[in-house]
């Protein structure tokens, strides 16, 4: 019976432990209810450490807006060469955004310029 009972605490530990870890994952990608996403190579984005193309980032975006109450999405254009987004990725985003009534902004440094549909 002992046996039994620690076997299920130590169960309990490890799924709230996973349970913390998988929101910290999430927490990172959200920061002032803004999903931040960053431009990766051939038209894909990465956000949560996962990379993804149009189709696949619209169905995280709206599991985001869903679960974490996202208003917006920002697409991070940063300086160097690899993650400076491309006129098709910054559309997509403002089209994902439209469609799903969610602001769209892209970020240089720590300016937010907002994204609209082009």
């Amino acid at each position: 019976m002992k046996t039994l009972l620690g076997k299920s605490k130590t169960l309990l530990i490890v799924l709230a432990l996973g349970m913390f870890l998988a929101g910290m994952a999430h927490a990172g990608s959200i920061r002032d209810g803004k999903a931040v996403v960053t431009p990766a190579k051939e038209d894909r984005y990465t956000i949560d450490s996962f990379t993804f193309g149009k189709a696949e980032l619209f169905g995280y975006i709206s599991d985001l807006k869903e679960t974490k109450k996202i208003t917006g999405i920002v697409l991070k254009n940063g300086s160097s060469k690899d993650s400076k987004a491309t006129d098709e990725q910054r559309h997509s985003i403002a089209s994902i955004g439209n469609t799903l009534q969610l602001e769209t902004f892209t970020q240089d440094g720590k300016e937010l310029t907002p994204l609209a549909m082009e």
